[in-house]
This record gives C-alpha cells, sequence and structure tokens, in this order.
C-alpha cells in the first residue's frame, strides 16, 4: 500500500473548508476546526482504501466523527475511536471525506482538538487526482450550519453536516460548500469550544493560525444572530454590520447574501443591514416546521430547509452569471 501523507493530500486532491498541516502528537496531520470540511478526490486502479485519523478530541467525551462515501453513494460515518477506516473500491472512485462530528468541549481554539487526518492509504498501482472542482460558495454560520443536531441528542453521535440543510443543497446543485461555523457562535456571543465570536473566528482557524480565503467563491452566505438574541437591538445591529463588512473586505467583489436565522431572529436588522451593505437578502420564515429540539432542525426539517432554499439560490447564482 502506498500512503499519501498531508502535504501530498493537499496537492493531489480537492479542499473545501478550512485545512492547515499541523505536528500533533509527533505526526504530520491535515488538520481543521469546522465540521463539514471535505476532501475530494478520484482514485483509479485501487481496490480499497484506508484513512487514518487521529482520535483527537476531550477524551472525557463522545469521539469524535467523520464521513466518507463513494461516487455519490450514501455516506458512510465512523467514530475516531477506530482511527483507520477501510472500504473497497471499484476500479474508478469519487471520494468525498468529510469532518462529520465533534462535541461542545473539544477545545478546537486553544487545545489543539480540532480534527485531523493523518495519512491515506491506496494500493501501489493506483492513481489519485483531484475532483474537478464545482461551482462554489461559502457558508458562514453557527451549530445549524454546522450540521449539529440533526439526528438526535447525542453530541458528535448525532451531527449531520452531510445531511442538514448545507449538504442537501450542495447536492441539489451539484455545489463546491466552504462552510464556516460553530457552535453556538455569533456576532456577539462566544462559540464553544473556546472559539470566539465571528469577526474573530472568521479570521482564524484557530487562536495561532490566521486564514483568509485563497480561492474566491461565486457566493458567500451569512446565516448568523440566533444566538445573539440575548443583546440589545442596537449592539446587535452594529456588531452584524460591521461583520458584513469585514466579509466583504475578505472577498472584494463577491456577492454576499444575508440570511435570517431559521428562528426569525433579528429579522428585521438583518434584512436593514442587506439594504445598507448593498448585499443580497434572503428572508426564511416558515422554512422550518420540524425540530430536535425547538431550535436545531431535525433531519425533516433539514429537507423543508433545502426545498425552500435550492430556488432561492439557483436563482441568485443566475443572477450573478448573468
Amino acid at each position: 500500500m502506498t500512503k499519501l501523507l498531508p502535504d501530498q493530500l493537499k496537492k493531489q486532491t480537492h479542499l473545501l473548508g478550512r485545512w492547515t498541516i499541523r505536528q500533533l502528537n509527533d505526526r504530520s496531520v491535515l488538520y481543521t476546526t469546522n465540521l463539514g470540511s471535505l476532501i475530494k478526490f478520484h482514485v483509479q486502479n485501487s481496490p480499497e482504501l484506508k484513512i487514518n485519523v487521529l482520535n483527537n478530541g476531550n477524551p472525557q467525551l463522545p469521539s469524535q466523527s467523520w464521513a466518507v462515501r463513494v461516487n455519490r453513494g450514501p455516506w458512510q460515518r465512523w467514530s475516531v475511536q477506530e482511527s483507520s477506516f477501510e472500504l473497497k473500491l471499484p476500479n474508478q472512485a469519487d471520494i468525498e471525506i468529510m469532518t462529520a462530528g465533534n462535541t461542545d468541549l473539544d477545545d478546537v481554539w486553544l487545545g489543539n482538538q480540532g480534527l485531523a487526518l493523518a495519512e491515506i492509504e491506496l494500493a501501489d498501482h493506483a492513481t489519485i487526482t483531484p475532483a474537478k472542482p464545482l461551482k462554489r460558495i461559502a457558508i458562514i454560520g453557527d451549530s445549524i450550519t454546522a450540521g449539529c443536531w440533526v439526528n438526535g441528542r447525542r453530541p458528535s453521535t448525532d451531527y449531520r453536516p452531510e445531511s442538514c440543510y448545507v449538504g442537501l443543497i450542495s447536492d441539489e446543485l451539484n455545489l463546491d460548500v466552504d462552510r464556516i461555523a460553530y457552535s453556538a457562535g455569533g456576532v456577539l456571543r462566544s462559540a464553544v469550544g473556546n472559539v470566539p465570536p465571528a469577526a474573530q473566528f472568521f479570521a482564524h482557524i484557530d487562536a495561532k493560525t490566521t486564514w483568509q480565503p485563497d480561492v474566491m467563491p461565486e457566493l458567500v452566505l451569512i446565516n448568523l444572530g440566533v444566538n445573539d438574541r440575548r443583546f440589545s437591538n442596537v449592539r446587535f445591529q452594529a456588531a452584524y454590520r460591521d461583520f458584513v463588512k469585514q466579509v466583504q473586505h475578505a472577498y472584494p467583489g463577491v456577492p454576499i447574501a444575508l440570511m435570517v436565522p431559521f428562528a426569525q431572529t433579528y429579522a428585521d436588522i438583518i434584512e436593514e443591514t442587506a439594504l445598507e451593505c448593498h448585499t443580497m437578502f434572503i428572508p426564511t420564515k416558515n422554512w422550518c416546521q420540524s425540530f430536535t429540539d425547538g431550535l436545531h432542525p431535525d433531519q425533516k426539517g433539514s429537507m423543508q430547509i433545502a426545498q425552500h432554499l435550492v430556488p432561492v439560490l439557483a436563482e441568485l447564482l443566475n443572477q450573478i452569471k448573468g
């Protein structure tokens, strides 16, 4: 078997989301702090694939999770308690590997407890090439965008970034998606895992790693605000406006669309900000009627959201293209 290490994976695969190479436990790893981050590539002439990841979360809590699918088939999930995952492949295989679950107490910001892939093993005679890039968008959000609590109330195990509303729209519209989202995060409220509010988490992968986009998407969505509901309208409006301007600066010339949280938090302020900042605006009233806990969409609710968002996004992308 041939081992592909992080340096090789960065060159020979198509990466979506925010990745960096880091040294952990005396090993080089491909590392991210965002759920829904993807590694996409095509494999030829390898009857099997082995994925080796680090068991890198809080040891007192449920293990982190990953997901993989072949040729757009069903997603297969595994816990990093089993640090290796093996699967059989056809002669031609399009592979997608996704960061799929962690817990609120994984210290992704200060404690190096993000998700880490060490290597991929293929047959010696195999060839690997990056997946063909698709139309690309970016989505900035919170636990709902990250895919938390879709399948139930168990941390990590019941997270579904692959089939929350973001996963569903990416499949339906055949999109590449860069996802930047942290549980409980807002423009004023800090997220879990010691992650600061959006102005800081947008510009960093963690406390010691700055980030800026190296590939410009065709559209950026911002879906934030529900976790800021404890703050006054005045404070939220100022912070939200500043964050929108920060995102515009980071993505010069890229259209931005502001989404109202599905709970309708600060809907009027978000609409006013869209007008003030000359962005697109996406109202979401009555888009979701099914929840895990009254706030987080379950799988049915995720499908409801996708049914509404798919035609809206398709139209926005057509307008941009036109």
